[in-house]
C-alpha cells in the first residue's frame, strides 16, 4: 500500500507538469500570433501611424483599390519615404499575405481615394 508521502509526490509531480505545460502552450501562443497576426487597423484612407514598436505586418486587405499606394517601416508618417517602403499597395481589391518583419513601426500610406486594413503582430 502507498503511504501518504508516495501520493503527495504524485500529486505534486502532476502539478509541476500541468504547470509546464502551460507555460510552453503559452510560449507557443505568442510565436503562433506574432505570425499570424494578434492585433488589426482597419480602414486606412489617410497617411496612417498603426505601430511605433517593431513587429510583423501579416495581411494586407485592399478594400476601395487605387494606384500608389505603400507601406513603411517607420516610427513616425513623416519619416516614411522610399528609403523604408516595405511594399507597394496592389492596385486591385483582395487580400494579400505580406509576412514581412518591421523594426521601427508601421506606416501606412494609401493611395487617394483608397481604403486598407492591416493585420499585424508587436514584438
Amino acid at each position: 500500500m502507498a503511504s501518504l508521502d508516495d501520493i503527495v509526490t504524485v500529486q505534486k509531480n502532476g502539478v509541476v507538469a500541468v504547470n509546464a505545460l502551460v507555460q510552453a502552450l503559452n510560449e507557443f501562443k505568442t510565436v503562433y500570433e506574432s505570425f499570424v497576426g494578434n492585433k488589426s487597423f482597419s480602414g486606412i484612407s489617410d497617411n496612417t501611424l498603426v505601430t511605433s514598436v517593431s513587429g510583423r505586418l501579416v495581411n494586407l486587405s485592399v478594400s476601395v483599390a487605387a494606384a500608389g499606394g505603400t507601406i513603411h517601416d517607420s516610427a513616425t508618417v513623416a519619416a516614411a519615404d522610399t528609403s523604408n517602403v516595405i511594399c507597394s499597395i496592389p492596385s486591385t481589391t483582395g487580400v494579400y499575405s505580406i509576412n514581412f518583419p518591421f523594426s521601427d513601426g508601421l506606416v501606412v500610406k494609401p493611395a487617394s481615394s483608397s481604403t486598407v486594413s492591416v493585420s499585424y503582430s508587436e514584438s
